[in-house]
């Protein structure tokens, strides 16, 4: 009799502790969240943001950074305004490579995006995007597996089940994709958006995948990269509006899960979710997984329903077909690819001819605006100097 009711009072003690414990993460997750300017409605039980675009910002200030360290390794691989001539710009790709400077000024490039970036998941393909007019960085795109779980992409292809799994493989997703200063100035993006379609990046999936056994299914499969697809950062983007090949989709209900993870709250949430789940994991699984894991430490923190992995980022989603006949490939009616074939001089030509000349005065003053800025803030550090080292 008193095994049994001291067996009572310890189970009792380990759920006032548990809830304790509980109570303490949970409030730190919601402070977490505070920081960032998302708000938990305990009344509505759904989180609320005021403004979206500044907990993007704050967001991006903790996951773009680290690449800040190698400012002054890499400074001089980017444009002054007056080392560009507009009609000379001439869009080449450099594979991204882990033990060299492109690494560096990938990572770099990354502390001008004021949305958060994600490392992307499973297969990765990097390109710097350079300008051989000046040998300088003009943006950049990063190729990975794309979401395994979608359903506007699933039901706009018009796969099976069986197609999915077979030809999934066929497509990656830009998981970054832009323009650094200067060239963000002069509708760069969209020439980096174009360059996904330059023939080496679908001869480099073919190099980098052909005759290699997929991680899960271990089987070798057709290595003809078939489509690109990206999202929006915000709804829909300016770099894809009415952009040769590009096309919009749809928009997504707004899920995601970066506004936890990014903010130090993944580390935290992991201490409430069984170890079988980690122990369950396999590689490229990515996102889909992540996604799982938070729904059960959410759960176990008390946040039971799904808005807490929303806080309204719709985004805007679109597909770039690689090929003439990427629905009939997609979905295994032919294994033949029909390429289309567009050459860098093409796509460089219709990128001037649409999107430069006709916005060339405005695009110059652009430029000279920003001429301005910088030496105008080089003059203003020198005084600085100058003052400091007459203080001293």
């Amino acid at each position: 009799m008193i095994n049994n009711e001291q067996n009572i009072k310890n189970q009792l003690l380990c759920e006032l502790l548990q809830s304790i414990r509980v109570a303490k993460a949970r409030e730190r997750l919601l402070k977490n969240l505070s920081d960032y300017g998302v708000e938990w409605n305990e009344e509505l039980q759904k989180l609320e943001v005021k403004d979206l675009r500044f907990t993007q910002k704050k967001l991006s200030l903790t996951t773009n950074q680290n690449g800040t360290q190698y400012e002054k390794k890499v400074k001089d691989y980017f444009a002054q305004p007056t080392e560009i001539n507009l009609n000379n710009v001439e869009p080449y790709l450099v594979e991204v490579q882990e033990n060299n400077i492109t690494n560096k000024i990938w990572s770099y490039c990354f502390s001008f995006w004021s949305v958060p970036v994600s490392a992307g998941y499973g297969r990765r393909i990097r390109y710097l995007v350079f300008d051989k007019q000046n040998s300088k960085v003009i943006g950049l795109f990063g190729l990975c597996d794309p979401l395994i779980g979608f359903n506007i992409r699933d039901e706009y292809i018009g796969w099976n089940r069986e197609q999915k799994h077979e030809r999934l493989y066929n497509c990656m997703t830009a998981y970054i994709l832009g323009a650094v200063p200067p060239y963000n100035k002069i509708l760069g993006a969209k020439l980096v958006a174009l360059t996904t379609m330059f023939p080496e990046v679908r001869e480099t999936f073919k190099r980098k995948y052909e005759g290699k056994a997929t991680v899960i299914a271990r089987k070798q499969k057709v290595p003809v990269l078939a489509m690109i697809d990206t999202f929006g950062a915000f709804e829909k983007s300016a770099i894809y509006t009415r952009l040769l090949n590009w096309q919009f989709v749809d928009y997504t209900q707004g899920k995601s899960h970066i506004h936890i993870t990014a903010n130090g709250s993944w580390e935290l949430i992991k201490e409430f979710v069984p170890q079988e789940k980690f122990a369950s994991y396999k590689y490229g699984q990515g996102s889909n997984w992540k996604l799982r894991t938070l729904r059960v430490g959410l759960s176990n923190l008390g946040f039971p329903n799904e808005d807490i992995l929303s806080i309204g980022w719709k985004r805007a989603y679109y597909m770039n077909p690689l090929l003439k006949n990427w629905k009939e490939f997609l979905t295994m009616q032919t294994n033949t690819p029909e390429f289309i074939n567009y050459s860098n001089n093409d796509l460089t030509a219709y990128w001037k001819e649409r999107w430069l000349i006709p916005r060339q005065d405005k695009l110059l003053e652009k430029l000279h605006n920003l001429e301005y800025e910088q030496t105008k803030n080089d003059r203003q550090h020198c005084i600085g100097k100058s003052d400091a080292k007459l203080i001293v």
